[in-house]
């Protein structure tokens, strides 16, 4: 490590040497070496910091500023030399702090920042004077050196931050952004907005003059320039200035009074975003509403970018899902493809079916034509005419064919609706069938039929004398509740059983009804040779279950009779089950 800072040391004491020795205006083109010598070590390294010392200690830099006073379209490289020297001195002053640091911040960086200045004012003035008939490239020279000087002041005063009061202190600022040159004013532009950027308070120590008549100026190019870039550069320089600077928007206000309707005009021009947010300040109407409004949308930006962490924190978990729901759908299109596999041959198979059977109709008409030609002439017009009343039967017969089965929806629909309005009409009856027992059965406090004044008076009495034959023995006051809770227990009962048992007493009074009738028509039931028709309607059923189980019972005694002997052998040791089953093959 220290060979290595020796050697460098050794090149930077050389250096100084041959700057010493050499007439002045050879002194631009050996400084030139100082950038190989930076170039040799890592920027912001202890290492780079020895050689920064060294340069300044052996007055290198001092040189560099007192070469860029120098014209330099005189000196080999012309205005690139001085280009790169002006980044030499800004990248040898940054990083640096000598012993001397009175005299390197005092006085060297403030001379720095006026020397830099001054060769980017000198340019822009060549520039400016090339003719329009120059060739391009010279233009072009012009234009690159003076952005690269611009840079190194940035560079310069980034890295020492009170020198930005320097910058826009300076007069010679201010004469460059009078010019109405487009190039050089968005790369000035520019530098101011670094100026604020890098020192927002420095606006605050400026005198007032000096802030209005930098105003000024940017407010002029918005208002001359038609230019989209110079627009959006004055109005990004606004914007910063704001941001920093409360007291703009009163000195808006109260300078320039039509600066809106000036602004409006720069709409649609492509910096939207600054021009929005600047007409933004204005709406405000003052610094604290302004600032609100700041806060505002520096709320709503926190909110946006916490959304955007949390939209992106799902997106993660989504991707986690992405790969099953690639591998189902590999899995769904190869499904998809198997289906239009099977599709194709399933197509194949029939256009093979349909060449088969085109084939065989061919084969069958080359037959037909065949035995055509075979037949006796004779017969051929009476063939023929078979063949033609055929073929207009099968063809109406096909033609009806398709005719029923149009028709065959329209039926389904008609007999669906009708067993539809069927099963509605026996749900509605039966309903209505409820109802109407429910109305003929008799209220809960409606008295029995039967129950008149002379018979509840008899049943009372029967009472009392029932209650006097047999008095109770409960003479607790205990017993006697719980005697009432037994009555009214089996009252209750009683009432809820019946209806039930008065339907059960209905059902019995009907079947003994149903076999007093059978045993009457039993009894006088003539013989079989006398009996007549009338006599065979008498014991007709009406009930389809019992005319049901009727056929199937005389189907199956005509299946016993048609079957041999050895079949029957064991039917009478048939249990009743495989009767049944008997029973239901013969129903079926």
């Amino acid at each position: 490590m220290e060979s290595k800072n020796t050697v460098e040391e050794k090149l930077v004491e050389d250096l100084a040497a041959h700057v010493a020795e050499t007439t002045d205006r050879n002194v631009p083109i050996l400084l030139l070496a100082l950038q190989d010598i930076l170039d040799r070590v890592v920027s912001g390294s202890q290492k780079a910091e020895q050689v920064k010392k060294a340069i300044w200690k052996f007055e290198l830099l001092q040189s560099v500023l007192i070469a860029l006073r120098q014209d330099f379209s005189q000196i080999q490289g012309k205005w690139k030399t001085a280009a790169s020297l002006s980044k030499i001195l800004a990248h040898c002053s940054v990083g640096l702090d000598p012993p001397d640091s009175h005299e390197f911040h005092a006085i060297f960086l403030p001379e720095s920042v006026e020397r830099l200045l001054i060769l980017c004012r000198n340019l822009q003035h060549r520039y400016m004077k090339i003719p329009e008939g120059a060739t391009v490239s010279t233009k072009s020279d012009l234009l690159q050196c003076f952005n690269e000087v611009l840079e190194s002041l940035r560079w310069l005063f980034s890295g020492h931050v009170f020198l930005t009061s320097n910058v826009l202190r300076s007069n010679y600022l201010l004469q460059m952004l009078i010019t109405d040159d487009k190039e050089t004013g968005i790369s000035l532009l520019g530098t101011i907005q670094s100026a604020v950027r890098i020192n927002p308070s420095v606006l605050d120590t400026l005198d007032e003059k000096l802030v209005n008549s930098l105003l000024d100026e940017i407010i002029y190019k918005l208002s001359a320039f038609s230019d989209a870039e110079v627009g959006a550069a004055a109005t990004r320089a606004l914007v910063n200035i704001a941001d920093v600077y409360q007291h703009l928007i009163k000195m808006l206000y109260s300078r320039y009074k039509g600066l809106r309707p000036l602004l409006s005009r720069w709409t649609g021009k492509g910096f939207g975003r600054d021009l929005k947010k600047l007409l933004q300040l204005l709406d405000a109407g003052s610094a604290q509403e302004a600032e609100m409004q700041r806060l505002h949308r520096a709320a709503t930006t926190i909110q946006a970018i916490i959304r955007g962490f949390m939209a992106r924190r799902r997106l993660k978990k989504a991707d986690r899902a992405f790969a099953s729901l690639q591998k189902n759908y590999r899995i769904h299109q190869e499904k998809k493809d198997q289906q239009k596999a099977s599709h194709r041959q399933e197509r194949e198979l029939q256009h093979q079916l349909l060449v088969a059977r085109r084939r065989a109709m061919r084969e069958t008409r080359q037959k037909q034509l065949d035995m055509i030609t075979a037949m006796h002439p004779a017969d051929i017009d009476k063939y023929l005419e078979i063949s033609q009343i055929q073929s207009a039967v099968k063809l109406q017969a096909i033609w009806r064919g398709v005719l029923e089965r149009r028709k065959l929806g329209l039926r389904k629909a008609t007999a669906q609706q009708v067993r539809a309005a069927i099963t509605i009409q026996r749900y509605i009856r039966r309903y209505l069938k409820r109802q109407e027992v429910k109305r003929k059965e008799p209220m809960l406090w409606q008295p029995p039929p039967g129950l008149t004044d002379d018979r509840r008076v008899e049943l009372q009495n029967l009472i009392e004398e029932r209650k006097n034959a047999n008095p109770s023995k409960c003479v607790e006051r205990q017993d006697q509740e719980e005697l009432h809770l037994r009555a009214q227990d089996a009252w209750m009962h009683y009432l809820s059983r019946r209806l039930v048992m008065k339907k059960t007493f209905q059902r019995r009074e009907a079947l003994l009804a149903s076999l007093e009738m059978d045993a009457d028509l039993l009894a006088t039931a003539p013989k079989l040779s006398e009996a007549t028709n009338r006599d065979v309607y008498t014991f007709t059923s009406h009930s389809a279950p019992v005319a049901a189980k009727a056929l199937a019972n005389h189907k199956e005694e005509f299946n016993l009779l048609r079957q041999p002997w050895w079949k029957k052998m064991h039917l009478e040791d048939k249990t009743d089950e495989d009767l049944e089953g008997l029973e239901e093959t013969v129903m079926f």
